[in-house]
């Protein structure tokens, strides 16, 4: 397969140099990141063991544009260090990352198609989740159209299956059927809106599709010292469960520029959800879980992960206050950051039947720092820590009183080789 790979590449840059008009880049990335986990995304037990390693991401990034089109080719290897063993005759972990066209048909209308990252306004329904080492890329097709009046619009839809069929359409795999959503965006002068309507649908049964539907959208304000934004969405439809769909999420932050390196940002962020007490019998009770979807969700919420990285989905929601310092100086920046959660819906006390508990879940601390080594390479670090509470210690399971926290180290190099 890697084989394949390096002879695509070496396809595509033929065929740039041989058309006179096109412009072909190649470019490359490698980012190893060391990770010391200790209660990271779950709090840790008194019998548990710190986790160490090593894992690393290759891209070969190559992209090709004409007058009338554009090709976008990314093929990546991800791996933990010693995942593979040695002497293997076939690697297993390199896989395509993105893989889209780009027609024009005319000058303010384009199509985009194929395996591609689907970004828009902050990422917080959708985002390309560059942190994790894999990412996140769709298989879909995008109408694009930008008109003169600073008006964007964007249309797009997918529809999944994991083979080639002869009967049916049933998908088996853990991920959207289908999708259609269509986001416009408007510009004008210091002030920026957006609006999203996403339907989504999830295989329910071998004879249905549980749709649902996210709309909304976000405002950023930009006066200068100081940025305002917010956005609120609201969830309609049906879950999986065949429960009907009542979930609503707001946030609202600002970003103050105290001196020409130095920021600080505050804001709220509300993910509604749905009481214990509703959660055994889905059936006849609503689902008020706010669920990002397709959002980066390692940038919100905390860098430890404990909300809806692959957790807290159909749960008690959160509520989320937090105030940092953000410096910017050339060479090196670095950030610090504080997370109050608290949950939206009712927590169950379970020692004591019918009694609920505090909604406070924890304080998150998270630093990082940054430094740019040369041009197109840096080095980053960060260091988290959660102070849990009892709430939390019930709703994720292990113990409040050990010390849970997080920590690790990457190389960024990002090379352009033609």
């Amino acid at each position: 397969m890697k084989r394949n790979f390096f002879l695509a590449a070496l396809v595509l840059l033929i065929f740039a140099r041989t058309e006179i008009e096109a412009q072909f880049s190649l470019g490359a990335e490698f980012r190893p990141r060391a990770e010391y986990r200790h209660g990271y995304q779950t709090l840790m037990s008194p019998e548990d063991m710190a986790a160490f390693f090593i894992s690393q991401r290759t891209r070969l990034n190559l992209n090709h544009n004409q007058e009338f089109f554009e090709l976008g080719l990314s093929l990546q290897d991800v791996r933990v260090w010693g995942e593979v063993p040695q002497l293997v005759r076939t690697g297993v972990n390199t896989t395509l990352h993105q893989a889209w066209a780009v027609v024009r048909l005319s000058e303010y209308t384009s199509i985009r198609a194929g395996r591609q990252e689907i970004i828009y306004d902050d990422h917080r329904i959708f985002g390309n989740v560059d942190w994790a080492q894999q990412g996140r890329s769709h298989d879909a097709a995008v109408v694009r159209w930008s008109g003169t009046n600073d008006l964007v619009v964007h249309a797009g839809f997918a529809f999944n299956q994991e083979s080639e069929r002869l009967t049916g359409t049933v998908y088996n795999l853990n991920n959207y059927k289908t999708f259609q959503y269509i986001w416009l965006n408007k510009s004008r002068d210091i002030l920026q809106a957006s609006f999203l309507f996403l339907n989504n649908g999830m295989q329910e049964n071998a004879g249905n599709t549980a749709f649902s539907q996210t709309m909304g959208g976000r405002v950023l304000y930009l006066p200068g010292m100081f940025t305002l934004s917010g956005a609120a969405y609201m969830q309609t439809g049906r879950d999986v469960t065949g429960r009907s769909i009542s979930a609503y999420y707001f946030s609202a932050e600002l970003d103050h520029r105290l001196t020409g390196e130095l920021n600080l940002q505050a804001g709220f962020e509300l993910l509604s959800g749905t009481d214990q007490s509703d959660i055994p019998d889905p059936a006849y009770h609503k689902n008020h879980s706010f669920n990002p979807l397709y959002g980066t969700n390692h940038k919100f919420n905390g860098h430890m992960d404990y909300f809806y990285v692959g957790t807290h989905l159909n749960n008690v929601g959160l509520r989320d206050f937090y105030a940092g310092l953000l410096y910017n100086q050339g060479i090196w920046d670095a950030g610090f950051r504080v997370h109050y959660f608290a949950s939206d819906a009712l927590l169950i006390d379970p020692g004591a039947e019918g009694q609920t508990m505090p909604r406070y879940l924890g304080t998150e601390i998270d630093i990082y720092w940054g430094f740019n080594l040369f041009y197109r390479m840096a080095l980053r670090f960060g260091y988290s820590h959660m102070l849990a509470s009892r709430s939390m210690e019930v709703l994720k399971g292990g113990s409040r009183h050990e010390i849970n926290n997080w920590a690790w180290m990457m190389l960024v190099l990002r090379p352009e080789i033609f």
